[in-house]
């Protein structure tokens, strides 16, 4: 089947599907900003991308995207959507659970946003609970998958809209306005108190509270060349997490 898109199948062809292969990725990510050059829907956008082209390698599905994630600490800044954290791992499960119901035993979140990380635990928790099935998550950006050949590679550190993450869209063919990212700097309403202790202490930061492009890092060092080799790493692995998965 060439097909790699759940939701492109008819009932029959899933149906077929699932006589052979009980895989299938359900990527997540968010719509909010990404600073002044990439688009909103990058985190949406990196992971359907990103399942895409494991499901390629691997034969598996790929259901279709989430795009809204848990992204409060973006609404400062136009265009965000988020959901409430409870909304969002209902849906998670009842995703899981359709899925499941159909006869689909392994299933993978490929998540391209670190705002889910909670509530796609809690999800999973929940899931194995209510149901006792064992569902996978993983973050689709390649500092998890191939951590060496991002640090040969990536010269500065941000965390969003930065050198590594439009590196990865510039690859992926996302929208990005190359000519208007910039570094990412603290607003002048930002108290010493909170520049001297944002590393080392947690709170309920906002992200207008920490810059004021939207950025945090430098997307000018960014390059399709350094997106295509970290990515192509990262999508290697796990496309063999994959294929190891379809064996237990």
């Amino acid at each position: 089947m060439n097909e790699v898109f759940l939701h492109k199948l008819t009932w029959p062809e899933v149906k077929d599907y699932l006589k052979e292969n009980d895989i299938v990725l359900f990527p997540t990510g968010s719509t909010e900003q990404h600073g002044k050059h990439i688009a909103e829907d990058n985190d949406a956008f990196t992971a359907l991308e990103v399942a895409k082209r494991v499901a390629k390698k691997t034969g598996v599905l790929v259901a279709p995207v989430m795009p809204f994630g848990y992204s409060p600490h973006h609404m400062a800044f136009p265009g965000t959507i988020t959901l409430p954290f409870a909304t969002l791992v209902n849906v998670y499960k009842e995703v899981c659970k359709s899925l499941m119901k159909h006869g689909f035993k392994k299933i993978v979140i490929m998540n391209g946003h670190g705002g889910n990380n909670n509530a796609i635990a809690l999800a999973l928790r929940e899931l194995k609970e209510d149901t006792g099935v064992t569902v996978y998550s993983l973050m689709v950006f390649p500092g998890r998958w191939a951590p060496e050949v991002v640090k040969e590679t990536i010269e500065t550190r941000g965390g969003h809209a930065d050198e590594m993450e439009t590196s990865v869209a510039l690859y992926l063919g996302q929208r990005v306005l190359f000519e208007k990212g910039e570094k990412g700097i603290l607003p002048e309403t930002t108290s010493e108190f909170i520049q001297k202790y944002r590393a080392r202490s947690s709170t309920a930061y906002d992200f207008n509270d920490m810059t004021v492009s939207g950025s945090l890092g430098d997307p000018t060092y960014a390059s399709v060349e350094k997106g295509k080799k970290i990515m192509e790493a990262g999508i290697d692995e796990i496309a063999k997490f994959i294929e190891e998965l379809k064996e237990q």
